[in-house]
């Protein structure tokens, strides 16, 4: 005669499974989160482009001259012997960052495992479009998750986000600059600051963003080779096209900078 198992014995069987699936995902998710702290573990299964940008960090390392190094990722292991590719792609470090990086990890598990990743080096190096001719369409559109990297480049760089002056306009007009006065409540002066304000002027008044769609990886790419003049800065192709933008935005400043490329 076939046992009947009782209603609360089923109960008691489904709670013991949910509560291992939650203990199984909750292991599998802080040892994934783990792993992506590895460099080597971003080129275990990813493909050509991860694996040049690695290999670029590498020679970076031992670098003796900064002209030598072939991209801006890489100047940051130059840098900073310690840098990791999560130092960029978890963001802000924030839980939602983190969550959303590794469902952005396994939807390239996924992609990987199917065939169908793309192995195109530098996907981003392309020209920016003139901004008196077409919509805006600036590297920063060739990221999956923008924010996360922009976020990123602004939790590392507030000091420049933050330091007032015409000089370094094209950082602290940005809408960062705000978000980056807000989070440290301190400005930077250039040298030649006056020792003083205003009496009616307060440091709020010194951080006065614009509106503007452009963001940190308009102009900063970071895994194109080429040290142009500064900073991995292409100036006709990317740069002069983001400045002209803004100011068509802004209708502030020349509006024909990009046409000289």
């Amino acid at each position: 005669m076939a046992k009947i198992i009782s209603l609360k014995t089923w109960r008691k069987h489904w709670l013991f499974v949910l509560i291992g699936l939650i203990v199984f995902g909750v292991i599998g998710t802080l040892g994934a989160s783990k792993l992506e702290e590895r460099d080597s573990f971003c080129t275990s299964c990813h493909l050509a482009p991860e694996v040049t940008y690695v290999e670029r960090t590498s020679s970076a390392r031992m670098a003796e001259d900064v002209f030598n190094i072939p991209d801006l990722a890489s100047f940051h292991y130059w840098d900073n012997p310690d840098f990791r590719c999560v130092d960029c792609h978890r963001g802000d470090d924030s839980l939602a960052h983190r969550g959303r990086v590794l469902l952005l990890a396994a939807s390239d598990t996924i992609t990987f495992l199917t065939g169908r990743a793309d192995e195109t080096l530098e996907k981003g190096n392309v020209p920016a479009v003139n901004p008196n001719e077409l919509p805006w369409h600036g590297p920063e559109m060739y990221n999956r998750a923008p924010d996360i990297l922009n976020a990123a480049c602004e939790k590392c760089h507030q000091e420049t986000l933050t330091l007032v002056g015409f000089e370094n306009h094209f950082h602290n007009k940005l809408p960062a600059a705000r978000v980056a006065f807000e989070a440290t409540g301190e400005l930077l002066f250039p040298q030649d600051w006056p020792q003083s304000l205003p009496e009616d002027m307060t440091d709020s008044d010194l951080i006065q963003p614009e509106e503007t769609v452009l963001t940190c990886l308009d102009c900063h790419r970071a895994h194109v080779q080429g040290f142009e003049f500064d900073f991995f800065l292409q100036e006709q192709a990317v740069v002069l096209p983001a400045c002209t933008q803004c100011h068509v935005e802004t209708g502030k400043g020349p509006q024909d900078l990009a046409g000289g490329r």
